[in-house]
């Protein structure tokens, strides 16, 4: 049925059409489309075609100048508005007082005193007894880790309840956990 007016929709068809992108199934429809006599679709192709004869076609990679690519890196890097974004490299691991457990911050909320943080245990570190002043949750990213008789591997996640205490966690193979806990969580002597 032919189309009384150009829509986005009908434009992107046009497009992918035009440059051959279009699943095979799709184009041979969008091409029926056209033999029906689509005056409006006929012509923005025949825009597109006309576009599109005229782009090189890159045989291999072709490096973008530097200063598009930093451009659209740039761009890449900036958030939405209210989201907040640490990026693989970005953030200090910082060494904590048990031998082989490291940890980094990537969220503080100073008026709850929650914070997410990756906390990695090389192979045979444990961390301390302690106390939960608030829910805590973890997510095992990488490896094992024991908490009393309980081994979670990765992709395992626990949750303990504000008020409960538990015993030391350790790794024999070494681990990688993203925590939500409160820094007033204490330890047990």
């Amino acid at each position: 049925m032919p189309h009384l007016e150009l829509t986005e929709e009908l434009r992107a068809a046009a497009a992918l059409y035009s440059l051959g992108a279009m699943p095979e199934d799709e184009a041979k429809a969008f091409q029926q489309h056209l033999a029906e006599g689509c005056e409006v679709c006929k012509t923005e192709v025949a825009a597109f075609s006309a576009t599109a004869s005229g782009l090189p076609l890159a045989v291999g990679e072709v490096a973008p100048p530097p200063a598009l690519r930093a451009r659209v890196l740039e761009k890449i890097a900036e958030p939405e508005p209210g989201m907040h974004v640490v990026r693989e490299g970005e953030g200090r691991w910082r060494p904590t007082p048990f031998p082989g457990v490291s940890s980094k911050t990537l969220y503080f909320d100073r008026e709850t005193s929650m914070a997410t943080n990756l906390l990695r245990l090389e192979p045979g570190a444990s961390y301390p007894a302690h106390h939960h002043t608030a829910v805590e949750q973890c997510l095992v990213l990488e490896g094992e880790v024991r908490q009393g008789g309980v081994v979670m591997k990765a992709g395992d996640y626990s949750r303990n309840e504000a008020g409960s205490d538990h015993g030391r966690i350790f790794t024999v193979s070494g681990c990688l956990l993203l925590l939500v806990s409160s820094m007033k969580d204490e330890l047990l002597t």
